[in-house]
């Protein structure tokens, strides 16, 4: 699908180019690459101040997983540098050699050394560790990381679109919901291993999500896409889970919707797309400070989420490639508005002049509540991505 843009100029185009490359390979990968590397005990670190100094030495490995997929993805798609293949290796070993159990799942956290902290969220952990290795696989070109990361898929993606009854609480409750969150994990893990070797299977797999969001999720009478609904796609708006939206969210599963649809040519899913798009920005944005709001119910009632209203740096990022993407698919300008919008209030708030990299969580009013530039959740994967994609989509536009 290739849609002719709306009449944007050439020079505005070629700017927001060289600034997402310089913001991703002139202050992000570099202020990874200089401080997260632990030279000691291998592996990365974690949890790392605002100017890159460890707070702590526990390691995750869902955030050790996306790292070591993201330096790969840079070595395939960019340039053969070989720093990036070296950092990723570094992070691989680490997670090999220690995040494994013995029935093949993996632990969430771990000590500097590699010692087991916990096994919660062993699931959303494989989902990033699976991507890295497949990812690795064809940057090292080694086989025996393409035999470990197809076992992997095998055990995983049959655990997708299971019923859960734990949407959003820590604890069960009396009702099945089937969660987007599976959706999207299963296209980020079908998507990489179709980049990574084409098969039928990956492709029915992405086929099997996209239909799942779509028709389970999406819900153009509201309009918004439910994070949780029943497991045959009814809403359940009687519990506070069911009335769940995640803007940041939504949007990022479009983009991912956008780029099978480019792919497929299928004008029908961009259009989707595009509705859930505008749908989470006309609800989500926050038009009394700006900026999109963390969390909200589609019916404003209150959240389980005390952060809502936060201001997170990885749901802005998501929505500058959607924005991006969507307009140079269908030359839309109210995709093109939302852009600058978005892109204006991004970059005048996330980056950090001083000590480099992003801030990642605001106040409502915009101010920094959290100065670290890593934790648990924030690390080298959503920015980094997002940056690169927009970049290489920029690049396409003004070639």
């Amino acid at each position: 699908m290739d849609a002719s843009p709306g009449p944007i100029s050439r020079e505005r185009l070629v700017a927001l180019r060289e600034q997402y490359r310089s913001a991703l390979f002139d202050d992000v990968v570099p202020w990874w690459l200089r401080h997260s590397l632990d030279r000691e005990c291998g592996g990365y670190y974690s949890l790392l101040e605002r100017d890159g100094r460890p707070w702590a030495t526990d390691k995750y490995m869902w955030m050790t997983g996306r790292e070591v997929w993201m330096f790969s993805h840079l070595y395939n798609h960019d340039r053969k540098d070989p720093a990036w293949l070296e950092a990723a290796r570094w992070g691989a070993e680490f997670l090999l050699r220690h995040a494994f159990t013995a029935e093949g799942k993996m632990y969430f956290r771990l000590s500097r050394e590699g010692k087991p902290r916990s096994k919660v969220l062993s699931t959303y952990t494989e989902v990033f560790g699976s991507i890295a290795m497949a990812e690795l696989s064809r940057a090292a070109g080694d086989e025996s990381l393409w035999a470990k990361a197809t076992a992997m898929y095998d055990s995983l993606i049959p655990r997708f679109g299971q019923p859960s009854d734990t949407a959003l609480l820590a604890y069960p409750i009396e009702a099945q919901f089937h969660l987007h969150t599976h959706d999207m994990c299963r296209i980020t893990v079908a998507w990489v291993y179709n980049e990574v070797r084409p098969d039928p299977r990956f492709e029915q797999d992405l086929t099997q999500s996209a239909e799942s969001i779509e028709k389970r999720h999406w819900k153009p009478e509201i309009p918004a896409l439910l994070e949780n609904v029943g497991m045959d796609g009814s809403p359940m708006l009687d519990l506070p889970e069911g009335r769940m939206a995640m803007p940041g969210h939504a949007i990022e599963s479009a983009w991912m919707l956008m780029e099978i649809a480019r792919k497929r040519n299928a004008p029908s899913l961009v259009d989707t797309a595009v509705r859930i798009v505008l749908a989470s920005l006309e609800h989500g944005w926050d038009r009394e400070c700006g900026g999109l709001r963390y969390v909200t119910n589609i019916d404003w009632t209150p959240t389980h989420e005390l952060g809502a209203n936060l201001k997170l740096w990885w749901p802005h990022c998501e929505t500058l490639y959607a924005l991006l993407l969507g307009w140079s698919l269908t030359g839309r300008a109210e995709l093109w508005q939302w852009y600058e919008k978005v892109h204006e209030y991004t970059f005048a708030h996330f980056p950090d002049p001083e000590y480099g990299e992003w801030l990642g969580y605001l106040d409502r009013d915009g101010k920094p509540v959290w100065t670290a530039k890593a934790n648990g959740w924030k690390g080298f994967f959503h920015l980094p991505r997002v940056l690169f994609r927009c970049y290489q989509l920029l690049d396409q536009l003004t070639a």
